[in-house]
């Protein structure tokens, strides 16, 4: 299923994610990545965070508009926190130092990693 969710969700995403913040931000300058940082951890990381909780719902057979809004409440928010400590490094790394044509194979291997945490909160049971 996270093969699907890279696939079918993320990858397109990131792309059209990619494409219009260098169009809305194009310079490198460190006000310019720094803006692209923040509204990727406002807009793109929730987002997508929120698809992984639907996909691994979805797999586990426990997908219902409830469950998956609980689930954004009382899980997004820790995953976000948490994500504020990784996703703005990566970010900052991929807009100031990575050619632009290398973003998504960087950015792609930090989500495989991000994916591994997002795979243990998803699937965490309930006590």
């Amino acid at each position: 299923m996270t093969f699907l969710v890279g696939l079918l969700f993320f990858g397109p995403a990131a792309n059209a994610w990619y494409s219009m913040i260098f169009k809305v931000l194009p310079s490198t300058s460190l006000i310019s990545t720094l803006k692209k940082a923040i509204l990727g951890q406002i807009f793109f990381g929730p987002t997508f965070t929120c698809a992984f909780f639907a996909a691994g719902m979805i797999q586990s057979g426990n997908f219902s508009l409830k469950a998956w809004l609980d689930k954004i409440r009382t899980d997004l928010p820790p995953v976000w926190l948490s994500g504020i400590s990784y996703w703005p490094i990566v970010d900052f790394i991929s807009y100031k130092v990575v050619p632009m044509q290398w973003i998504p194979l960087f950015v792609n291997f930090a989500s495989f990693v991000w994916t591994i945490y997002l795979s243990l909160i998803s699937n965490k049971s309930k006590a």
